[in-house]
């Protein structure tokens, strides 16, 4: 199964949220999320790996319980997954 890395620029995306729960569902070891911009101020309750990115969190605010990155590590993140959906 190839390895899936969604990234969530808008907080207001029901879209998006509805298909990556509905992959999480079924592929929740192979799928990853990644919260930049608005996204970091969201709390999206996935059953799957989720990354904030740090620089956004501390302009927008907001607390998060995933794991906080910095661009080295999300341009790794990037490259290192099959496919990467950005909404």
């Amino acid at each position: 199964m190839p390895r899936i890395l969604h990234i969530l620029k808008d907080k207001n995306s029901p879209e998006a949220m509805t298909v990556i729960a509905k992959e999480a569902i079924h592929h929740p070891d192979t799928l990853s999320v990644l919260l930049i911009q608005e996204a970091v101020r969201t709390s999206p309750n996935l059953p799957v790996k989720t990354y904030v990115l740090d620089e956004d969190k501390q302009m927008r605010g907001g607390t998060r319980e995933n794991e906080e990155i910095d661009y080295a590590k999300m341009l790794d993140l990037i490259l290192s997954f099959d496919t990467v959906v950005i909404w």
